[in-house]
């Protein structure tokens, strides 16, 4: 029987992980984006809409330029009483907006559920406007835990027999992959969470290894 301290204790987990991805994107932000009004924002798998809207009002951003999207009819319609949001298959549809239209495009933890993942991205590039940004977050395949997993024949945490996951990414292909890509450049990226350390030491592990974390976030920028 599983005990209530192992499920309090993964609830708090999960819910840094949750934290460390968005964290991860606004010190990408930090980083490298001097502007604080990047005027319109898609977060695509928006889910409830939390984290989009705490991006909009980190960058800034006006509700009525905030646009989500995600496959999940419920969240979409909680989603609608705070900005823009629509329903959509992105294994079969494509982003229902004009060329160049957002200067800010999000997709955080969404490519490992697809199988045609790289029309998304393709997508993704079209919408945004010359020098607009794109932020990508997947799991890393590579992530420390995970090699010791495969070690002993244990299977990664990232492609679960039992998750929603389809695709799996370590960070060097997946650097190298957005480095092949046309019209958009890589400009930065952050690891989050590195398992089996306290995420005290993880936090700050995972910004020196990236290529050792659980998570990592890329930020691109659209070129001519």
């Amino acid at each position: 029987m599983v005990s209530k301290q192992f499920i309090r204790e993964k609830i708090i987990n999960t819910s840094r992980e949750l934290e460390g991805h968005i964290e991860n994107m606004f010190h990408l932000f930090d980083k490298n984006i001097s502007a604080r009004n990047q005027g319109r924002l898609l977060d695509i798998g928006c889910g409830s809409g939390e984290r989009t809207i705490r991006i909009a009002e980190y960058l800034n951003i006006d509700r009525h330029n905030t646009y989500g999207l995600d496959c999940n009819n419920r969240q979409i319609a909680a989603c609608r009483k705070m900005f823009n949001a629509r329903v959509i298959d992105l294994e079969s549809d494509s982003l229902p907006y004009y060329d160049n239209y957002f200067d800010l495009v999000v997709c955080n933890q969404v490519l490992e559920h697809l199988k045609y993942y790289k029309k998304v991205i393709d997508d993704m590039i079209r919408v945004t406007r010359e020098r607009g940004y794109i932020v990508i977050g997947v799991p890393n395949l590579a992530h420390l835990i995970n090699r010791i997993y495969l070690l002993f024949g244990i299977q990664p945490m990232c492609i679960h027999l039992n998750s929603s996951h389809v695709r799996a990414f370590t960070h060097k292909a997946f650097v190298g992959m957005l480095n092949s890509l046309s019209q958009v450049k890589l400009i930065d990226y952050a690891g989050a969470v590195m398992y089996p350390f306290p995420y005290c030491i993880a936090r700050k592990l995972s910004g020196y290894f990236a290529g050792l974390s659980g998570y990592v976030c890329y930020l691109l920028q659209k070129t001519n």
